[in-house]
């Protein structure tokens, strides 16, 4: 039998190359792509039993992707794969990702923001600035309310835990409707409604798929208190952006917590919005760097890293993207 090659195709490193080599070297031969010429890639692709990657569309040529025929998996290192151009990857190909990989620093920070959003945080820290002390306004208590999670997966569990040490009610919605996670409701988006209504707090942490995009829309904000606290820390789409815009401005006393972002510079080139966001002071902004903490990468790659492992041993690889999730 033939040794088996692994293509890698991020810039990574020294702590990334030595989890790929650790985890892989004795099974198979290793190829970092982005030490070869471009003669000597081509044919590296052409032969390669596995490919890691970070960022398909940065790490390969458009030329490149044809060359992929005869791998047995795409092993990507993001928790979302809505950045993969599917549409130029040979459909027989299965691919993988690593969902969970950032959950407790992406929980962190859903918490952290709607911490931020009702005890007034940032609107107080203005304030004082401009020489104002308003001890005697009221900011929010948490403890006792209701946490709506829209997605139920790594990310939206962990958050789950965190606001349950708090004291929040957890109403949940998943694609199956059953979880283990202790939870005061779990449903699927059948059931969306009927969970964001007595929402105190809405955290939006599922994938972005054909399904999913516009879940949010203005018949759903509607159903929301008008002092409720929404964070995006998923994608963007999954949030009607013009929707929001005008529940944000007719509605003062909500407030949006975004950190996902619909045109963003990993995805899109570049960051801008259709409507001034920014502009509005019940918001709360943040660059979708929920998940850059130290450590997180080399972890992703390393169960990136473990999965392709199981694929070259004849194993079942784990966590593949279903059809809904191959967007484009």
């Amino acid at each position: 039998m033939n040794e088996a090659t692994v293509i890698v195709s991020f810039e990574g490193n020294g702590a990334k190359r030595r989890v790929v080599e650790e985890t892989l070297g004795d099974v198979c031969r290793l190829v970092f792509l982005p030490d070869l010429t471009a003669e000597e890639r081509g044919k590296a692709l052409s032969n390669a039993d596995a490919l890691i990657a970070n960022n398909l569309r940065v790490e390969l040529r458009s030329d490149e992707f044809r060359q992929l025929q005869g791998v047995k998996v795409i092993q990507l290192l993001t928790a979302g794969v809505d950045h993969a151009p599917f549409s130029s990857l040979p459909a027989e190909i299965p691919v993988a990702y690593v969902p969970g990989a950032f959950a407790d620093a992406m929980a962190e920070h859903a918490v952290a923001m709607a911490l931020a959003a009702a005890k007034r945080l940032f609107v107080e820290d203005q304030n004082m600035r401009q020489g104002q002390f308003n001890q005697f306004t009221m900011n929010r208590k948490l403890a006792g309310g209701t946490c709506a999670i829209i997605g139920f997966g790594g990310a939206g569990r962990a958050t789950a835990r965190l606001l349950r040490c708090i004291g929040m009610k957890i109403h949940a919605v998943n694609r199956s409707g059953r979880t283990p996670e202790p939870v005061d409701f779990i449903g699927t988006t059948a059931d969306l409604e009927q969970v964001l209504r007595p929402a105190d707090l809405i955290v939006i942490t599922l994938a972005l798929t054909k399904n999913t995009i516009g879940l949010i829309g203005s018949r759903e904000l509607a159903c929301l208190k008008e002092d409720a606290i929404l964070v995006n820390i998923s994608r963007g789409e999954i949030v009607d952006e013009g929707a929001l815009y005008k529940h944000l401005r007719n509605n003062p006393l909500f407030t949006a917590c975004i950190e996902a972002w619909w045109i963003e510079p990993v995805r899109h080139g570049e960051f801008r919005t259709n409507y001034p966001f920014l502009e509005l002071p019940n918001v709360i902004a943040a660059p979708h760097n929920s998940a850059s903490v130290p450590g997180a990468s080399v972890r992703a790659v390393r169960l990136g890293a473990e999965n392709v492992r199981r694929v070259l041993l004849g194993e079942p690889s784990s966590s593949l993207v279903n059809d809904e999730e191959r967007l484009l």
